[in-house]
């Protein structure tokens, strides 16, 4: 009898371990791991990037001649301006566009009067960003990150008081070599925004992307009609998923996006 009941608890465990194998072959599940040092290495990374891009954009982006040029009722006033303004973005190409609307918004304040005026304040005064966590592909080339970014704005005299609000971002990072710093191009497909108390927002955030992105369609956007048949943390997301097509040679297709019909690279500071 003891030898029977052993050879039953040998047969049970077999069988689990052959569940366990086939449950595991068959999981839709692919989350990779790295090293504990480039995991936050590359947070920290992803972190001061938004928070440069938004620097560049706050010193940078001319609101005060779009104001100037707007409320000008010389035409000749009017030329003279549009032209300070093409010179300008010559002299700063890549603050010309922000075609996600992703910095921007950190970046700026409104006035009572609805306009919009670049931020007197230095953006790492205004605004505090943490990296949450991060989903890699197999060799840490490419990942999704999700931020949560804290508009602590304070109140300026002459501008409206602006809510003390939080939002969660998502983002893509790409290294072409190993050694390379993530380059970070924007994901806007789900966004929480304007919550004033941060709780779970950025946990909100990551369960749209691990669990509604499938069988989603972006007609309209760089990526048309291609179905995103993965979520974030599936099996074949990093190889399959429109945003990691090749649109040519060179570039993925989450580094484009298309503008007034036109196919366009992303081409943030940084």
């Amino acid at each position: 009898m003891e030898r029977k009941m052993k050879n039953n608890v040998v047969v049970a465990f077999i069988i689990l371990l052959t569940l366990i194998f086939l449950y595991n072959k068959n999981s839709q599940v692919e989350i990779y791991k790295v090293s504990p040092e480039l995991y936050e290495f590359d947070k920290k990374t992803i972190a001061e990037a938004f928070l440069n891009n938004v620097e560049y954009y706050r010193l940078h982006y001319p609101y005060n001649l779009e104001h100037r040029y707007m409320h000008s009722l010389d035409s000749i006033e009017a030329s003279l301006i549009e032209e300070k303004i093409e010179k300008h973005f010559q002299m700063y190409p890549k603050v010309e566009n922000d075609p996600a609307n992703f910095y921007l918004p950190s970046a700026s304040r409104t006035m009572i009067t609805g306009e919009y005026v670049n931020s007197p304040i230095p953006t790492k005064d205004q605004v505090f960003v943490s990296t949450d966590s991060i989903f890699y592909n197999k060799d840490a080339s490419l990942c999704i990150a999700f931020l949560c970014v804290e508009n602590k704005f304070s109140d300026i005299d002459g501008l409206e008081n602006c809510a003390h609000t939080f939002v969660a971002e998502a983002l893509v990072g790409y290294r072409k070599h190993p050694n390379d710093t993530l380059k970070t191009y924007p994901l806007t497909i789900f966004r929480l925004m304007g919550y004033d108390k941060k709780k779970t927002l950025v946990e909100d955030l990551i369960k749209l992307y691990t669990s509604k992105l499938k069988w989603i369609i972006l007609p309209g956007t760089i990526y048309g009609w291609k179905r995103f048949r993965y979520n974030v943390g599936e099996k074949g997301f990093f190889t399959d998923s429109p945003l990691f097509l090749k649109y040519n040679d060179t570039t993925y297709y989450f580094q484009m996006y298309k503008a007034l019909g036109e196919d366009c690279h992303y081409d943030y500071p940084y």
